[in-house]
């Protein structure tokens, strides 16, 4: 068998369970902890949480520091323990992050810090580091 009809998807549902496909066609790798907050994403509370946010705050922050500018689409979690409690999760600091630095630059260095490569920071109500 040649071409690439006959060629089977290296990544498919069955191989990785039922949750390991998202609707990208990418492996989900979430932790079981983040689906369980993942539905809270979806409530209205959090919606006019975000709008605020990002009306508020229409740039990237991250971009901002090293001088460019970009529109913000996501509203970020600043402490990412805090939304480990439904109470937290509403409660912010949040900051406001164009999708790529939110998902490349940001998830980055939480996992370095997740793994002691980083040290962690300190972060006030109002968003910004202390100390």
């Amino acid at each position: 068998m040649s071409g690439a009809a006959a060629r089977t998807p290296i990544a498919t549902p069955s191989v990785f369970g039922a949750k390991a496909m998202a609707s990208t066609g990418r492996r989900d790798d979430r932790s079981a902890e983040a689906e369980a907050w993942r539905k809270l994403y979806k409530t209205g509370k959090w919606q006019a949480i975000r709008k605020a946010q990002l009306s508020a705050h229409p740039l990237c922050r991250t971009c901002l520091k090293s001088g460019k500018t970009t529109a913000a689409t996501v509203c970020n979690h600043i402490d990412k323990d805090a939304k480990r409690t439904d109470a937290g999760f509403y409660a912010g600091p949040f900051s406001s992050e164009c999708a790529t630095c939110h998902d490349v630059v940001i998830g980055r260095d939480e996992r370095r810090a997740d793994d002691g490569r980083l040290p962690t920071q300190a972060f006030g109500a109002d968003g910004w580091p202390i100390g």
